[in-house]
């Protein structure tokens, strides 16, 4: 097979990943008022941001889990115990780029979670617990990919960055607005 049908191959997998977890996402915010989940007590400012903190937990444990593979990684396998970059082991190796990708997504999701929270009607709050869980499952979808076979981490890729990436631009837009 020449290399770029190859190329053509991966590119439609990954295009593939890329419509399901868009598909999935819509789903997801068409459903959202039926999955009934938390929201905070209080409306005042200093409530919607520890809101938004407490669900920060979720990346954190999906970043928690890979810095913890990493360090058995490092402690089990001769030429990573030295903390040496390059290694033989192929799980050592996708993990420090699920971690590198996951902190990278984990500051986007707590600045676009902030500015939900002071933005967002409070009924609408509900948006940050529904992204969170969405969060911590694309990215063990991600990392699974990963591992299955690189172009496969597509779909966990889009569940955690596009609501990200659109809370981003929906709240850059209200900010360009109001002035």
């Amino acid at each position: 097979m020449k290399l770029g049908q190859v190329m053509l191959r991966k590119q439609i997998f990954v295009a593939s990943g890329m419509t399901a977890a868009v598909v999935t996402l819509m789903f997801l915010w068409l459903h959202l008022a039926d999955l009934h989940l938390a929201l905070p007590d209080d409306d005042d400012q200093v409530s919607r941001l520890a809101f938004a903190a407490r669900w920060l937990l979720l990346p954190a444990l999906a970043l928690f889990a890979g810095i913890a593979v990493v360090a058995n990684q490092r402690f089990f396998v001769a030429d990573a115990i030295d903390g040496a970059r390059a290694s033989q082991s192929r799980l050592l190796e996708i993990t420090l780029r699920y971690n590198q990708n996951t902190l990278e997504q984990t500051v986007l999701a707590a600045i676009a979670w902030a500015g939900l929270a002071l933005a967002l009607p409070h009924e609408k709050l509900t948006l940050i617990p529904a992204m969170a869980i969405v969060f911590i499952a694309g990215r063990a979808l991600f990392w699974i990919g990963y591992l299955i076979a690189p172009v496969a981490r597509a779909l966990g890729l889009g569940l955690s960055a596009y609501p990200t990436f659109a809370a981003l631009i929906w709240l850059a837009w209200r900010m360009f607005l109001s002035k």
